[in-house]
């Protein structure tokens, strides 16, 4: 039975005004704008932060969603709470549900899909109030398709989400939705990753890369890394490194289709050699993530369940690959639970692998061990993590 963790009351905080501050929105604007054409910006005044109080933790959270429910799980003690239920109607898709959270820890958003009774399925945007454990009413967003991945700015105060084959703006301190900027035909958004370092945003798509800048509005010339897009949706299958200059991207090329990890470089956009996983068989990277100090890159590859580690300082000669436990979730004896993705989480906290089958299995990626799988919200397909500062 999961528990519910107490959490301290903060002290009262007394009300003030903030100065104003210069601020790039990155509301991205020209409904129905190309890649070719780009987009103008349209100046929009600041908007406050979201009022609410940071939550009371002794280290990260992360926050597992599932179809229907929200899993915080403290990273440290390894202790999930009660889910946080989710407003949703009918069943999503498996891998059309993301979440991100907010760099103050108060809100987490949900990008799913809900279906009406008698009325087409809908992109919508949940927002979590964390403090006070309650889903709000569902943003609906514009666009058709997927709806598979969603980030916050640096600077909390947008969210960009997911639509099929737009990247929709809304803002956070009222909910509004902003002009979405459409990547063109046959370019569905299969995740997303903001540069740590600046505004760019890297957007997965099924020809390879397209860069956004957020503080004008434009995307720029996609970026052909020869790799398909992984058959397990993801909202990971890309992310970038901890100093900002590489981006690494995560699918199946060419010659026979296996699994690769291709480095990009941020500043000139080009290409690197690519990782090769076909040693281990054919194999399906579903999702990335990259340890707080940069050295090793972590593929959750769904296809045979384990986890590849990549060296950054030698990416070309991957290390053999971890598989999962079995009996790490539901699944029988005889079988291992398919991850559908994988964080991490900074010092010596770890990493984490979601099983997609109602639990999130710690892994140490120095020891490249697994601890004790957490059982979470059934349908597991994703997970972000807060950090306080």
């Amino acid at each position: 039975m999961a528990a519910t963790r107490r959490r301290p009351t903060a002290p009262a905080v007394r009300p003030r005004l903030l100065p104003p501050t210069p601020l790039v929105r990155a509301v991205l604007v020209g409904a129905g704008c190309s890649v070719a054409a780009g987009c103008s910006v349209v100046a929009t005044p600041d908007s406050s932060t979201v009022p609410g109080t940071p939550q009371a933790t002794a280290g990260p959270v992360g926050y597992v969603v599932c179809p229907d429910a929200v899993t915080p799980v403290e990273l440290r003690s390894r202790l999930a709470e009660a889910p946080i239920p989710l407003p949703v109607q009918g069943t999503p898709p498996l891998g059309a549900y993301a979440v991100a959270v907010t760099p103050d820890g108060t809100r987490a958003y949900v990008l799913t899909r809900s279906t009406p009774p008698g009325r087409p399925t809908r992109n919508v945007l949940i927002p979590v109030d964390l403090a006070t454990r309650h889903a709000g009413v569902p943003i609906v967003l514009p666009g058709s398709g997927a709806s598979g991945a969603v980030v916050v700015m640096h600077d909390g105060r947008t969210v960009l989400a997911a639509s099929g084959t737009t990247v929709v703006p809304v803002d956070v301190a009222t909910g509004a939705v902003g002009r979405p900027l459409d990547l063109g035909a046959g370019r569905t958004v299969s995740g997303m990753a903001l540069s740590p370092t600046s505004g760019i945003l890297y957007v997965l798509v099924p020809d390879g890369v397209v860069p956004v800048d957020t503080a004008t509005a434009t995307a720029g010339a996609p970026i052909a890394t020869g790799l398909t897009v992984s058959s397990v949706s993801s909202p990971h299958g890309l992310v970038v490194s901890p100093d900002g200059a590489t981006l690494w991207v995560a699918g199946q090329g060419p010659p026979d289709y296996g699994g690769r990890v291709v480095p990009v470089t941020t500043a000139t956009g080009a290409v690197g050699t690519p990782t090769s996983f076909d040693a281990f068989g054919i194999t399906d990277p579903a999702a990335l993530a990259v340890t707080p100090d940069g050295s090793q890159l972590l593929v959750a590859d769904s296809a045979n369940n384990w986890v590849d580690t990549v060296l950054t300082a030698d990416p070309t000669q991957p290390l053999a690959p971890l598989r999962l436990p079995t009996g790490s979730g539901t699944a029988s004896s005889s079988g291992a639970d398919h991850p559908t993705d994988v964080v991490t989480s900074p010092g010596d906290v770890g990493a984490f692998v979601v099983t997609g089958l109602g639990t999130v299995l710690p892994y140490h990626p120095s020891h490249r061990t697994y601890g004790s799988p957490i059982r979470v919200c059934p349908g597991a397909t994703s997970m972000a993590v807060w950090v306080p500062t």
